[in-house]
């Protein structure tokens, strides 16, 4: 597991609603052993965590109900959020065990993906979900500087 967390001169508390969620499965007064590494630009990594969370929700609005054997379909976040970043152009091909190539999507993680790259992603992304999402299909078509506004608003106040 791996969590986001924000130091305070008291220690270290969670940094967003996700790693709330995480830390409590921990009972109180339980230890665990973290690994800890400083974050380069954490406000513009969570900027574009709020950029595809906006997206989601209203790709998951928009989206009708699906059955699969019987089963319902629903939308899930990290799908979505995978299939975004491919779809940003930030993946490798792989192959399977069934002998498929596939297609994986770029780690975004801290020690995989620098600034500038993650900058690239972040402008991608907005041009995908403009495409994919915001495009006046299922909900309101967007500008690029209205998708770009919202996030900014979105951010400011986590």
């Amino acid at each position: 597991m791996q969590v986001l967390l924000t130091r305070i001169p008291q220690g270290f508390v969670p940094s967003d609603d996700e790693a709330r969620e995480d830390l409590k499965h921990f009972p109180v007064g339980s230890v665990a052993k973290l690994e800890v590494k400083l974050m380069r630009n954490s406000r513009f990594f969570r900027k574009w965590w709020a950029l595809a969370k906006l997206g989601f929700d209203y790709f998951e609005g928009a989206c009708g109900t699906l059955e699969f054997r019987g089963q319902p379909v629903q939308a899930d976040f990290e799908r979505f959020r995978k299939d975004l970043i491919i779809m940003a152009g930030f993946y490798r091909p792989v192959w399977n065990l069934k002998g498929e190539m596939r297609i994986e999507h770029e780690s975004i993680s801290w020690a995989s993906m620098d600034e500038k790259r993650f900058e690239k992603l972040y402008d991608a992304t907005i041009r995908v979900l403009l495409e994919k999402v915001f495009n006046g299909e299922r909900v309101k078509k967007w500008s690029e500087q209205e998708l770009r506004s919202v996030c900014e608003q979105i951010e400011a106040f986590q």
